[in-house]
């Protein structure tokens, strides 16, 4: 999907990151790190090997896959950015939002997630954790053309009937 908008169009949201999950992001490296200077004081060429890789890992994990993990919204798409991937979706492809405490492997540091709906099945869906999750998704809507029913927006009637 390509997008005309300019740079400047784009609204970006970040991820809202759960308590225990940050912890966990915090904890990694420290302990690679600690595990990697114990391993040096030991002396232990095997020991420090095989914990350098561990810290380059995690690193790698981090940069690759998780940071900076954010949403943009354009005129024309929304864009999840999970370290180095973008994930792009038309905003007329959308067919509703709703929230969702689906725990699945997805670019969401919260298990307070939107999915965001556009086929059937798993592979038609987006699950991500905004942390101005009201202005999210009043900008979601005004630039999708979603209107609000309930806790969820939905693709607005035509016709008098939804889509």
């Amino acid at each position: 999907v390509t997008d005309s908008s300019s740079p400047a169009d784009v609204r970006w949201f970040r991820s809202a990151v759960d308590w225990w999950l940050a912890a966990i992001l915090v904890a990694l490296p420290f302990t690679q790190v600690w595990a990697l200077l114990s391993a040096l004081r030991s002396g232990e060429s095997e020991s420090v090997l095989a914990t350098a890789f561990g810290c380059a890992l995690v690193a790698a994990i981090y940069g690759l896959l998780v940071f900076p993990m954010r949403y943009g919204i354009s005129s024309e798409q929304l864009v999840i950015r999970f370290g180095v991937v973008r994930q792009r979706i038309r905003l007329t492809d959308i067919r509703e939002v709703y929230p969702t405490h689906n725990p699945l492997s997805s670019p969401a540091l919260s298990l307070n997630r939107l999915a965001i709906r556009t086929g059937t099945g798993m592979t038609g869906i987006a699950l991500v954790s905004p942390s101005s999750r009201g202005e999210f998704l009043e900008t979601l809507a005004s630039r999708a053309g979603l209107v609000s029913e309930g806790d969820r927006l939905v693709r607005a009637p035509v016709g008098g009937r939804s889509v």
